[in-house]
């Protein structure tokens, strides 16, 4: 596929460099967060409060109040227990896919002779760990077959089940309930990739973690970028307390640069006012009100609610940009993959555009 180039963020739309304009609907800025004014203005409090950047440890002996602050009140918008800031998804996940192993034989009372990796199809590279492997099977079909897998095996072996909250780039809903049906017996860890989930997904855009911690049987960690809908760059863990205490004091954890404060404490001060809830209403108004639209067109493939409509017909991509429209089409996350068209709706979209897009769909497949 062709690349294109602009010298400028993109907010609903974009300008090239040839001076070419498009309607954007592409990227995973879902809730609008690079152009929202609030918390720009939060975000300006917070370099004249911590400057451009903190150059130290998060384990120095002079420590930072604000990255606590943000972490405790991201845990109480997530429902969760507890919460840990870390300088982006990627090394959210990795630095759990180090430590899972500790922190398993710090946890477990039990004498483990063995631990079992089970991937998901399609897990991101994030939660890549040890033993990773691919495989073809659908998400449902590999879920029950590790169900079946982990109560026929013997019980001083714990499992480790990495997945991600919703298939990407390919749209999927995952059905979790899945792992209500292990054996109590069993020393089972489910770990989660939500960055395409936290923000535009579960209560008012909490993410994953509510509604995994009722699965009965397994010890959950969420990890996510939260610089797709809620704009930060950083990333988080979402875990136990004593989880997040054990990852705390390890060396990568210590060794590594956090966010920017200036970043965090816009994170805090916009998660306090509720306004992350109120531009999540925002998006699934126009979620709601674009499928109303082309509620009869059988073209893209997604989730309900969600803001990402999905399509393998190699010839849309061109069509929409013939149009006025830029999607996204490209290779993800192997440059090997075959390309995809992703249309994305965000905050920023006003119902004129909603219905420039719907009206060059219908065109197209007419």
């Amino acid at each position: 596929m062709s690349t294109y180039y602009t010298n400028r963020l993109p907010n609903k739309t974009v300008s090239l460099e040839d001076g070419k304009k498009y309607l954007w609907f592409s990227g995973t800025d879902y809730l609008g967060m690079a152009h929202n004014e609030e918390f720009r203005s939060y975000l300006e409090e917070g370099f004249s409060l911590y400057g451009s950047h903190f150059g130290s440890s998060r384990n120095n002996s002079l420590q930072l109040n604000i990255y606590q602050e943000a972490e405790y009140a991201m845990a109480d918008f997530a429902e969760a227990p507890a919460s840990l800031t870390v300088s982006s998804g990627m090394w959210a996940g990795q630095l759990v896919m180090k430590e899972i192993e500790n922190i398993i034989k710090s946890t477990s009372s039990v004498s483990q002779n063995q631990i079992l990796y089970h991937y998901s199809p399609k897990v991101h590279p994030a939660i890549w760990g040890k033993d990773y492997s691919e495989n073809s099977y659908s998400w449902q079909k590999w879920a029950l077959e590790t169900v079946s897998l982990i109560n026929a095996s013997p019980e001083n072996i714990s499992h480790i089940i990495c997945s991600d909250s919703v298939g990407s780039p390919y749209i999927e809903k995952y059905d979790f309930s899945i792992f209500n049906n292990f054996s109590s017996e069993r020393n089972i860890w489910l770990i989660v990739d939500d960055s395409h989930g936290l923000g535009v997904s579960g209560n008012n855009g909490n993410g994953i973690y509510q509604k995994i911690s009722i699965l009965k049987n397994t010890k959950n960690i969420v990890v996510s970028s939260l610089n797709k809908a809620m704009g930060i760059p950083a990333g988080v863990i979402l875990a136990d307390t004593n989880v997040i205490d054990l990852l705390r004091t390890s060396p990568w954890f210590a060794g590594a640069s956090p966010c920017a404060p200036a970043y965090i404490y816009a994170f805090q001060k916009f998660l306090s006012s509720g306004a992350y809830p109120k531009a999540f209403q925002l998006l699934q108004s126009n979620i709601r009100y674009f499928n109303s639209k082309i509620s009869e067109l059988n073209l893209f493939s997604g989730i309900a609610d969600y803001p990402v409509f999905c399509s393998k017909n190699t010839f849309l991509f061109q069509y929409l940009l013939d149009n006025g429209i830029m999607a996204s089409c490209f290779s993800y996350p192997l440059a090997t993959d075959l390309p995809i068209t992703r249309m994305v709706i965000s905050v920023m979209h006003q119902k004129e555009d909603l219905d420039q897009m719907a009206e060059v769909c219908m065109k197209f497949k007419s």
